[in-house]
């Protein structure tokens, strides 16, 4: 199960988003083809964005080790911990001005992946163009800000067989 948590970071602005759809997201792997091809939730996440400033948003997941998938429930000893990275994200809105485009595997919150702008300070950007970071709101102009996140989880068969739990940061911060 992959559980989305929402975060946001401001000083001296307003900043926030909701998550739509429901916190948590299932796959299931009943099939060799499913292990060997992947299992793909489309529209699994939806992210409204709100802010007054430019702004960054950023992905990671938090573990107990991270890196891996949190163990709930083993069914063997055999085989090792998924890593994180099985788990790939793309994000998308109206006017594709995520940085995300294609499926990216995801990292731990220590090293995230950007979707909107970087760590370092960056131009503002308007939209319709990539990595859109300008004071915007998906009540007005939900083509700009308003994401849908595909999940898809390609893990193989050589990963230790169990029920594992992932929780996923999406966080939005003040461009500074």
């Amino acid at each position: 199960m992959v559980t989305p948590c929402l975060s946001t970071t401001a000083e001296g602005q307003s900043v926030s988003f909701e998550l739509k759809t429901s916190p948590n997201v299932a796959f299931e792997f009943t099939t060799v083809n499913q292990y060997l091809a992947g299992v793909t939730r489309v529209n699994a996440i939806q992210l409204n964005i709100e802010t007054t400033d430019q702004w960054d948003l950023y992905v990671g997941t938090t573990s107990d080790l991270p890196g891996f998938w949190d163990e709930v429930s083993l069914y063997s000893l055999n085989g090792d911990r998924p890593p994180v990275s099985i788990l790939q994200l793309r994000a998308r809105n109206g006017s594709n001005t995520s940085q995300v485009s294609n499926f990216v595997p995801l990292r731990d919150l220590s090293d995230p992946v950007y979707l909107i702008g970087s760590a370092a300070t960056d131009a503002l950007v308007a939209c319709p163009n990539t990595g859109a970071n300008a004071p915007g709101s998906f009540v007005l102009n939900p083509n700009c800000y308003r994401f849908d996140v595909d999940l898809r989880i390609v893990p193989g068969l050589e990963y230790r067989a169990g029920l594992y739990e992932l929780r996923i940061d999406y966080v939005i911060v003040q461009d500074l």
